[in-house]
C-alpha cells in the first residue's frame, strides 16, 4: 500500500515527463516519417526524366550515358588490372595466391554487366526521344512546304517574299522584327499556330525548354502533344516553350487558313 501511495504521488511527475519526452520523441519521428513519405511524390525523379520537356530530357539522359560509359571504363580498367595481377600470381605463386583475386574479378564483371544493361535502357530512351524530335523536325519541314505550295510560291532554295511569311505566322504582327532574316534562315522561322489554349492551372515554367503561364492565360499551340505530356505553345510576344498537356485546354484550329493538321 505504501508502495503504491508513493508510486501515485512522488514518483508519478518522473514518470509523466518521461512520458511526454518519449511522446514528443514519437512525434518528431512521425513528422519525420510524414515529411519523408510527402517528400517524393513533391520531387517527381522519374528514372526515365519523362517527367521533363523533351530537351531537357534528351540532356539529361546524354548526361547519364556519358557518366555510366565513364563508370563502364573505370570497370574495365580493374578487370584488366585484376587479369594481370592474376597472370602474374599463376607464374610465381610466391607472391600470391590467384584464387583470392576471382571474387573481385566476378563482382567487377557483374558490375559492368550492370552498367551496360544500364546505358542500353537509357539509350533506348534517348532514341525514343530523338525520333519525336525528328519527327518534329520533319512536322515543322513538311507545313513550311505545305505553306508554300497553298501560296503557289514554291522555291528550290526554300526562300519566299513577306508575303507569304505573313501567310505563314499567325498572327503576322508578332513576328515583325524576324522578316528580314528569313530568307537567309529558313531554320529561324517560327512554327505557325495550329490553335490556342487556354490555361487552366498556373505553372512555374523553371525546368529548361518550359514555359511559364499563369492560370487564365491564354497561348498559340504550335505542336501538339506526342504522347509525352507537353504541349508546345507560344506567347503573343513570341515567346516559346512546353506546358504540360493537362495543364491547359486545348482548341486546334484544324479549318482555320495557314493552320497544319498533325497525323
Amino acid at each position: 500500500h505504501i508502495y503504491r501511495t508513493v508510486s501515485d504521488g512522488t514518483i508519478s511527475t518522473p514518470k509523466q515527463e518521461g512520458m511526454k519526452i518519449d511522446a514528443k520523441t514519437t512525434v518528431g519521428k512521425a513528422k519525420g516519417k510524414l515529411w519523408l513519405f510527402g517528400k517524393k511524390p513533391k520531387g517527381p525523379s522519374q528514372e526515365d526524366f519523362s517527367h521533363l520537356p523533351p530537351e531537357q530530357r534528351r540532356k539529361k539522359l546524354q548526361q547519364r550515358i556519358d557518366e555510366l560509359n565513364r563508370e563502364l571504363q573505370k570497370e574495365n580498367d580493374q578487370k584488366d588490372a585484376l587479369i594481370k595481377m592474376k597472370d602474374v600470381y599463376e607464374k610465381n605463386p610466391q607472391m600470391g595466391d590467384p584464387g583470392s583475386l576471382q571474387p573481385k574479378l566476378m563482382e567487377t564483371m557483374n558490375n559492368m554487366d550492370r552498367l551496360r544493361m544500364e546505358i542500353h535502357k537509357n539509350e533506348a530512351w534517348l532514341s525514343e526521344v530523338e525520333g519525336k524530335v525528328a519527327t518534329r523536325g520533319d512536322r515543322r519541314h513538311s507545313s513550311d512546304i505545305n505553306h508554300l505550295v497553298t501560296q503557289g510560291r514554291e522555291s528550290p532554295e526554300g526562300s519566299y517574299t513577306d508575303d507569304a511569311n505573313q501567310e505563314v505566322r499567325s498572327p503576322p504582327q508578332q513576328h515583325g522584327p524576324h522578316n528580314e532574316f528569313d530568307d537567309e534562315f529558313e531554320d529561324d522561322d517560327p512554327l505557325p499556330a495550329i490553335g490556342h489554349c487556354k490555361a487552366i492551372y498556373p505553372f512555374d515554367g523553371h525546368n529548361e525548354g518550359t514555359l511559364a503561364m499563369k492560370e487564365g492565360e491564354v497561348l498559340y499551340i504550335i505542336e501538339e502533344d506526342k504522347g509525352d505530356g507537353w504541349t508546345r505553345a507560344r506567347r503573343q510576344n513570341g515567346e516559346e516553350g512546353y506546358v504540360p498537356t493537362t495543364y491547359i485546354d486545348v482548341t486546334l484550329e484544324k479549318n482555320s487558313k495557314g493552320a497544319v493538321t498533325y497525323i
